[in-house]
């Protein structure tokens, strides 16, 4: 699979995303519970929101993969989701060695050939190619489900995503719900999807471009946060306790 996934690479051939997630979890059975598929709706458009779960050995497209084949085998024989990920990633490494920025943007360019998924510059002024994304993004959810990891980084507990992100989900919920999925890892390894109700944004109309900025990120991420346990609400665990009228959980 490895081997036929790299000639692919090489030659810029298409393939599906939710086909190769399912090989994936087939070859490698790691516990796992997904939860909540009943709010997956059958028909029709949305955006999945999803935290940017990490970690060494298990990455956020690892947790995008057990989507895609969730929402595969609820909605046979639709469009499957096109997912929208960061243009790059600092830090990597092969052992001690690090990898050129270079090589990780070029490798990522080639990804999203063979899966078709669609680059979000990670910074703000980069105005012009997050326009581009935001069109891609537009069109394709003229057609199907759309995915996206609003935080753009982070491991573990949630984390406030950059600035921008929040614009960006206010423009595609002009066009469609947001279906809100939370990633984590219990004690024992296993590795949790929730599915939670799709919404829309509320009280957004007439805020200044920074209000909005920070409403709509704020409203996704408690809408993510509240499908987890208390442990991982990180940097939302007032403002989840907040929208749930001031009690909190340990579920």
């Amino acid at each position: 699979m490895l081997l036929a996934f790299a000639g692919d690479l090489l030659l810029g051939r298409r393939r599906s995303f939710a086909s190769t997630g399912r090989a994936l979890l087939d070859a490698n059975p790691y516990p796992r519970l997904v939860e909540g598929i009943e709010h997956i709706p059958r028909v029709g458009t949305f955006v999945v929101v999803m935290n940017h779960y990490s970690r060494r050995g298990l990455r956020p497209y690892h947790c995008a993969f057990v989507v895609s084949v969730a929402v595969a085998d609820a909605r046979k024989d639709q469009t499957e989701i096109r997912w929208a990920f960061a243009s790059e990633m600092y830090g990597q490494r092969i052992g001690p060695l690090p990898i050129p920025l270079w090589l990780v943007r070029w490798v990522f360019r080639r990804v999203a050939v063979v899966y078709d998924l669609v680059i979000v510059p990670r910074r703000e002024d980069m105005v012009a190619q997050r326009a581009v994304a935001l069109r891609r993004l537009s069109r394709a959810l003229a057609v199907g489900p759309v995915g996206l990891a609003p935080e753009a980084h982070g491991q573990g507990a949630l984390v406030t995503p950059p600035e921008g992100a929040g614009l960006f989900l206010a423009a595609l919920d002009r066009q469609a719900p947001l279906l809100p999925v939370a990633a984590w890892e219990e004690a024992d390894g296993a590795l949790n999807i929730r599915f939670g109700p799709p919404f829309q944004l509320s009280g957004i109309a007439d805020l200044s471009r920074e209000e909005l900025d920070d409403r709509a990120r704020t409203q996704t991420m408690v809408a993510i946060g509240r499908l987890m346990p208390r442990a991982w609400w990180g940097a939302y665990a007032e403002a989840i306790i907040a929208a749930m009228g001031g009690e909190g959980t340990d579920r």
